[in-house]
């Protein structure tokens, strides 16, 4: 999927929030007035933004929009009262920004004295007027969370990408920003709430991932941090670190990994539910159900094949780590390997465990490999995973892509 527009937020913010949030993979392609000329004329319209998916193009920000707000669940298909509201916060948002567009127009007719008195009238007037109105909504909605209903419609990325443009606009900032939205205290928290869910994607995070100085459970987190371009700092406490810490009570299950960002006040733990949360806020996690069924086969069979190497590090009788071991090479190892291979053989892309894409599982694979398989007491395990070639072959290229 790919999303045309000019580098700025624009009649595109919304869209890219909606997608953002919705979890789904886009280009974000972004013209400057030097290269638009010669893009101009593959457009219907000669136009952006344009959404192209699947060698379709569609055209029209509000129709993109609406478009992709039923197909992922933000626009309600059949319910009339909803909708109107809806469409009326955003028709008032376009009438705020069409009354201002004589001052925000890059080739404004308006010289300078003009756009300050245009400004000045535009504050005092028809800006309060659309506020009013949309705090008023938000005011009357049963939840304060959201505009319309108790969860995230396409009124609300048109309000946060409105919201957006103000705030990186330095001269609409100060103006509007400051002296208008913020005499409107329901809406401004609202407002500065919402725009908190985003601090990601507008690389606001301040990311921490916690574990020790070993690959083990959070190396798939690592790996798929780096792959998104995520920055995050890497906390890695020693053995003999970790009783102090653990005893603070920092961490909710006392144990980790554990994932943060100091900015939005998040916290997670549990790898699998990391990594899904991750998966699914980037695109990497399939909506199809069998797909995501298949996804979750791989890095349930991965965690398998970890769970029964880790039985070896535990304290136990010389006999008893013999018969585990013997019982892991001969046959679990095995039946893990085999069933990954045929899987690898029936497998849409040579690159991908699920479909076309990279998904999660690809990152549960690789950390398995260089957990398990890399490390003195599990090298018997290397040479049984060294047998099935389609699985060497990919796991082999992936560790060296990530």
């Amino acid at each position: 999927m790919k999303l045309y527009y000019f580098d700025v937020p624009g009649k595109a913010e919304s869209i890219r929030l909606l997608l953002t949030h919705a979890g789904i993979k886009f280009e974000d392609i972004r013209f400057t007035m030097e290269t638009w000329p010669a893009h101009k004329d593959k457009f219907e319209l000669k136009q952006v933004p344009v959404l192209e998916n699947n060698g379709k193009m569609y055209c029209q920000g509000d129709a993109i929009l609406e478009y992709l707000g039923r197909k992922y669940g933000y626009l309600p298909k059949s319910n009339p009262e909803a909708h109107y509201k809806i469409m009326k916060i955003i028709n008032t948002v376009t009438d705020l920004f069409m009354a201002a567009y004589p001052i925000m127009a890059p080739y404004s007719p308006l010289d300078e004295k003009a756009k300050g008195e245009y400004m000045t009238k535009l504050l005092k007037e028809k800006g309060p007027v659309f506020l009013k109105s949309i705090e008023n909504a938000l005011c009357e909605n049963e939840c304060k969370d959201f505009i319309v209903g108790n969860k995230y419609t396409i009124a609300d990325f048109v309000l946060l990408g409105a919201y957006r443009m103000l705030k990186t606009v330095e001269t609409w900032s100060k103006a509007f920003h400051e002296k208008v939205v913020r005499k409107f205290p329901v809406l401004y928290a609202y407002l500065e709430k919402r725009m908190r869910d985003f601090n990601t994607y507008y690389g606001l995070c301040k990311n921490k991932l916690y574990y020790f100085d070993t690959p083990g459970r959070a190396e798939m987190i690592r790996m798929l941090l780096k792959h998104l371009k995520i920055e995050f700092e890497d906390v890695r406490y020693t053995k003999e670190e970790w009783p102090k810490i653990k005893a603070l009570g920092k961490f909710e299950l006392n144990q980790l990994p554990a994932f943060e960002c100091e900015t939005c006040g998040l916290k997670l733990c549990q790898s699998d539910a990391i990594m899904q949360w991750l998966g699914m806020k980037n695109g990497m996690v399939p909506r199809d159900n069998e797909k995501f069924y298949d996804v979750l086969w791989w890095t349930n069979t991965v965690n398998d094949v970890v769970y029964n190497c880790v039985r070896l590090l535990m304290p136990l009788s010389e006999e008893k780590k013999k018969e585990i071991e013997k019982d892991l090479y001969e046959n679990k190892a095995k039946n893990f390997f085999h069933a990954m291979e045929e899987r690898l053989k029936k497998c849409e892309s040579k690159d991908h465990l699920v479909g076309k894409e990279t998904t999660i599982a690809e990152f549960y694979l690789v950390a398995m490999y260089r957990s398990c398989l890399l490390i003195d007491p599990f090298k018997n395990m290397k040479e049984v995973m060294e047998k099935y070639p389609k699985l060497k072959e990919f796991i082999e290229k992936k560790h060296k892509e990530y």
